[in-house]
């Protein structure tokens, strides 16, 4: 019995001393490094980002109703100058203007004498109640056609405000009237050689705003509108202001 313990120990203790000793660990550089597979899916192309939009408007200030801009100051009745100031001598004139229209003519302050006969029974008398409109009486035979209107907003000509027909008789000739700027008087006709027959001079006065400012008031007479090569336009005696007698402008024309 002891000398099969002792053997079996021998075998054991041989056992131990004959196996193999362990494999030494593989430092990490020997291990084979493991590939990825590769995508089964293909990568899109990375998307556009989308415009930032505008930052919204703001909001309307609501305000109140816009203030009115304050009337222009009237420019007042003009008032004539010089020759052009009623005298003693024009009274039937003045009789005949207020008796002859439903207009209202002003204080004999504020008309202005453009042309008297010296018999008294013909003329030319005007008043502006202010530097756009004007009033126009005609005398004839001691009975007066008179005409109110407004001045044209713009003329082709400068310094030109008005040229019109006054009044117009079936005998006789026909009355012009124009306004111009003032500081350019007298007026004439130009042209050399003889006017036609049956035209009258061109006669004028000045009137002036309390502005200061100043026009020319004009009445001449035509037998009829034609032009002859003689008597083509009006001008002022310096040549600041011309035009032709008969360029003139009718009420509701454009």
């Amino acid at each position: 019995m002891a000398a099969a313990a002792g053997c079996g120990l021998a075998i054991l203790a041989t056992t131990a001393a004959c196996s193999l000793p362990p494999a030494p660990a593989l430092s990490p550089a020997a291990v084979p490094a493991k590939t990825a597979p590769a995508p089964s899916w293909t990568p899109s192309a990375p998307a556009t980002p989308s415009p930032v939009p505008p930052p919204p408007a703001p909001a309307p200030t609501v305000s109140g109703p816009p203030r009115a801009s304050a009337p222009s100051e009237p420019s007042g009745p003009a008032e004539p100058v010089g020759d052009a100031r009623v005298t003693a001598a024009d009274g039937r004139l003045l009789q005949a203007a207020r008796a002859g229209s439903d207009t209202r003519v002003p204080d004999d302050g504020s008309v202005i004498v453009i042309h008297r006969e010296p018999e008294g029974d013909a003329g030319e008398l005007a008043w502006m109640p202010d530097d756009r409109n004007y009033c126009l009486a005609v005398v004839r035979d001691a009975r007066a056609s008179t005409t109110c209107n407004p001045l044209p907003g713009s003329w082709a000509r400068i310094g030109i405000r008005l040229v019109t027909q006054g009044a117009a008789y079936h005998e006789g000739p026909t009355v012009y009237f124009a306004v111009v700027d003032g500081g350019h008087a007298p007026y004439a006709y130009t042209g050399p050689g003889p006017q036609s027959p049956g035209t009258g001079p061109v006669r004028d006065a000045t009137a002036v705003f309390a502005s200061g400012r100043t026009l020319s008031l004009l009445t001449y007479e035509r037998p009829a509108r034609q032009i002859s090569p003689g008597d083509r336009e009006i001008c002022s005696a310096d040549n600041a202001i011309c035009f032709p007698a008969l360029d003139v402008y009718l009420p509701g024309s454009p």
